[in-house]
């Protein structure tokens, strides 16, 4: 399918030094923050507001519906077009959007500029594309790792802030301090970021239309868009609920507590980028099945945290080793399949994963609401032994017989 669309521009992207990688994470992380800052705070929007915890996951759930409606719109111009200017055109975006959610006057106005960052806040996963065409074949998965360390770090160390910054000066303070903080993001970006040299020139629609038979023809980027799907899923069931669950009895802590377990978790996050070492060494699925067991077993530790601050602290940092671990394994895996196609794959990759992160938000609000902290921790468990029967049927048949 692509080979028959040449590259625009038959010169080859230089390999980058790996303070540049380094950077792109950093550039990543920072962006990445715009559509997780409203978890901690959402308990905070719902008594400004004055709607209960099941409206006010909407705006949590706009964010990640709206990232991946952008996974799905603008990644796939990153084959055919500059991914630089893409770039910066976002972050100049994600600007306007965050000043909108500051001054929302209500509830639903909030929900729309929330969903507006999040289409425009899908600039780390043009920079996923750029670290792995510009790093040599036994460096992709350490390079992809770190810009994914650089995102994880990002979401998690970006809740800290919100958390303590909308206890202090509340919501609102909250995308204020984004919207200024894409200043010298965008600065930064403009700075740093090498010029994109496109892989294809096929047209803009017809971008769109290869990608259907991308994962039709392409059983390793099936698995790992269902895989990581549920996987995020997981993830966001139990951030967007955290702070409802500190909230309420008998711990009664406000969402700067909240905010701070993000410190925690950017320990499982970091290792991301050992993840993708161990990939290039041993192989992807390996890495993906042990994500997955590891996620398992944080749910189980989860199920006591309403009562135990020790699980509550032992299960985030396996949930996020877990989650990033298989974010990481199965990216590696999907890229490895066309290199002439990285923007488009990662469109398909990663919009599955934040439509599963979407669901899994907007389900989790209302089984919180009907069953508490139980009913989280229940569904998340269910939806490891899915991604573990996914990873199973995909492997080899003479694999499955000898397991």
């Amino acid at each position: 399918m692509t080979g028959s669309n040449v590259t625009a521009d038959p010169q080859a992207p230089a390999l980058a030094s790996r303070g540049k990688i380094i950077m792109m994470a950093i550039i990543a992380g920072a962006v990445i923050t715009n559509i997780y800052c409203t978890q901690p705070i959402l308990p905070l929007i719902a008594a400004g507001f004055q709607v209960d915890l099941t409206a006010v996951d909407l705006v949590a759930g706009a964010a990640l519906l709206g990232f991946a409606t952008g996974l799905a719109l603008l990644l796939p111009m990153g084959d055919r077009y500059d991914r630089r200017k893409l770039v910066l055109a976002q972050i100049a975006l994600a600007f306007v959007f965050a000043l909108a959610a500051a001054f929302a006057p209500g509830i639903w106005p909030l929900i729309f500029a929330s969903f507006g960052v999040g289409i425009v806040s899908c600039v780390p996963q043009q920079l996923v594309p750029f670290a792995a065409v510009m790093s040599a074949p036994s460096e992709r998965g350490r390079s992809v790792g770190t810009v994914v360390s650089g995102i994880m770090v990002g979401i998690l160390v970006g809740r800290t802030i919100s958390g303590m910054v909308g206890a202090a000066y509340g919501w609102r303070a909250v995308y204020g301090l984004e919207a200024a903080f894409m200043i010298p993001v965008w600065i930064a970006a403009a700075a740093l970021l090498p010029r994109g040299v496109p892989t294809t020139n096929l047209s803009y629609g017809r971008l769109l239309a290869s990608l259907w038979p991308l994962a039709r023809d392409n059983q390793p980027i099936r698995e790992s868009m269902m895989v990581q799907a549920l996987l995020w899923a997981c993830f966001n069931a139990f951030w967007v609920n955290l702070a409802a669950l500190l909230a309420g009895g008998p711990l009664h802590l406000n969402s700067a507590w909240a905010g701070s377990f993000g410190i925690i978790g950017a320990a499982g996050a970091m290792a991301a980028s050992v993840s993708g070492r161990v990939s290039d060494r041993i192989g992807a699925r390996g890495v993906v099945a042990a994500s997955i067991g590891l996620v398992a077993l944080s749910y189980g530790l989860l199920a006591g945290a309403q009562s135990s601050l020790a699980l509550l602290v032992i299960g985030v940092v396996m949930l996020d080793l877990g989650v990033q671990s298989g974010l990481v394994s199965n990216q590696t895996r999907a890229f490895a399949v066309d290199p002439k196609a990285q923007g488009r794959i990662n469109s398909l990759y990663m919009t599955a994963t934040f439509l599963g992160g979407a669901v899994g938000t907007m389900i989790s609000g209302w089984l919180m609401t009907r069953f508490g902290w139980i009913g989280i921790a229940a569904f998340g468990f269910a939806l490891t032994l899915f991604a573990m029967a996914i990873h199973w049927l995909g492997a080899p048949a003479r694999r499955r017989t000898a397991a």
